[in-house]
């Protein structure tokens, strides 16, 4: 068995190197990962007498700029983080400009990809042929190009989330972590097939306010048609009686482009920053109704990776890490990641998750009876199914408001085109006589 030099950073932020023994570096990784280290550079051991000594060691993560590596590809056996694709993260220009308004990828897309990717794993398809079958699958270019770099990953023996959080506008923080938290724990075919679970309900949700507010949308498009279409056939008739309408008017748009614009910049480029999303989820998180919903969801997503987490072994400490950037929520994940340390000094798991606040009492009476019963994945589970039969409920209620109020609003505005249209005529038709 192949023996590892490592780097890592441990829980109480001290820097230590060692030697690790596994099968393939990321069972290393996982290994270390395992024990509450964040590994910074891992490498095939240089001595030791172990058969593979001589080797380079190669980055597993680059922490800073300073940090280099003395690797050569050609020294390295198939198999070795080495001569893989770059692992360090893109130019901020890619990740936070340029991908989230040019590289984003259909969520449909990702949806047949992780469930294919899953089923392949369970039929016990090799990892590196599944991403080589999927690569081939898809027709988005954009995503062929990341698929063919996940091979090469998993080819250089690291995990696929390597490849992964190189992609945030593609891999969103809970599709990563419930990726990571499969890897880790040693069931990745079912976390891939909860992250396909997981995007199957984000389509379903998106696909029904698409479906509610399909109509209104129709007729404010026809409404503008209309009325552009009888203003030129007024003018082919030498009349000067035209139409109105505020969405016909010059003015309107001087005025409502920019705020389009900026609308569509921030939700791609500025929510794309952890300190605007940071600001944005604590704003709607506390947002009346539909804060509620969010933070169903959120815990939704955190008991149901912290369930698999638990059940694949992990420790707590980190479980609770990964579960909370699970969540989707960057405000919530800000009261939960805490909890890792106090877990850390032996604390217990319910008063310390209590103490950070972001959770209601009947997730901490869940908790609290799993803890005592050591059924606490069963537990989690529970209280995830419970807040996203909750969420989905509230969802799908508020889209139904949503798609009332748009067409109340299509209403108001095609009455206010008729009002100004009896009115104009009335005063442009001159009294006989």
């Amino acid at each position: 068995m192949p023996t590892f030099e490592y780097q890592a950073l441990s829980a109480d932020g001290k820097n230590v190197t060692g030697v690790v023994f596994g099968a393939s570096l990321d069972h290393a990784v996982q290994d270390l990962s395992g024990k509450g280290l964040k590994v910074s550079h891992i490498g095939l051991a240089s001595g030791l007498g172990d058969p593979l000594a001589g080797m380079a060691p190669a980055p597993a993560k680059k922490q800073s700029g300073n940090e280099t590596s003395n690797t050569e590809p050609s020294a390295v056996p198939p198999g070795s983080a080495v001569g893989g694709p770059p692992i360090e993260q893109r130019s901020y220009m890619a990740t936070s400009v340029v991908g989230p308004l040019v590289g984003k990828v259909p969520l449909t897309v990702l949806q047949f990809f992780f469930r294919q990717l899953a089923t392949m794993l369970d039929a016990g398809v090799p990892f590196v042929q599944s991403l080589e079958t999927l690569g081939g699958q898809t027709r988005d270019a954009k995503f062929k190009e990341i698929v063919v770099e996940l091979k090469g990953h998993v080819e250089a023996g690291r995990p696929m989330s390597a490849g992964m959080q190189r992609y945030p506008e593609v891999f969103p923080p809970v599709i990563l972590s419930l990726v990571r938290a499969g890897e880790e724990g040693g069931f990745l075919d079912k976390a891939l097939a909860q992250v396909a679970d997981y995007i199957e309900r984000e389509v379903a949700l998106r696909n029904l306010y698409k479906r509610v507010t399909f109509y209104p949308k129709l007729e404010l498009g026809a409404s503008v048609v209309i009325i552009i279409a009888a203003n030129y056939i007024l003018a082919s008739l030498h009349g000067s009686f035209r139409l109105w309408s505020p969405l016909t008017t010059p003015a309107t748009w001087i005025v409502l482009t920019p705020i389009l614009v900026a609308w569509f910049l921030f939700s791609r480029v500025g929510l794309a920053n952890s300190r605007v999303k940071y600001n944005y989820d604590a704003v709607i998180s506390n947002t009346p109704y539909l804060g509620g919903i969010m933070r169903q969801l959120a815990m939704a997503k955190f008991g149901r990776a912290v369930g698999a987490l638990h059940r694949g072994g992990v420790p707590m400490t980190r479980t609770v890490q990964l579960a909370s950037d699970a969540c989707g929520n960057e405000w919530l994940r800000s009261l939960m990641s805490p909890a890792a340390k106090e877990l850390e000094s032996g604390a217990g798991i319910t008063d310390t998750l209590q103490a950070t606040g972001a959770f209601s009492p009947i997730v901490m009476n869940m908790v609290a009876t799993g803890e005592h019963t050591g059924n606490l994945d069963k537990m989690v589970d529970k209280m995830a199914d419970f807040y996203e039969d909750e969420a989905e409920t509230k969802a799908i209620q508020l889209a139904k408001i949503v798609g009332l109020c748009i067409t109340l609003l299509v209403c108001i505005y095609i009455g206010l085109i008729i009002i100004n249209f009896w009115t104009g005529y009335g005063q442009s038709v001159k009294p006989e006589g």
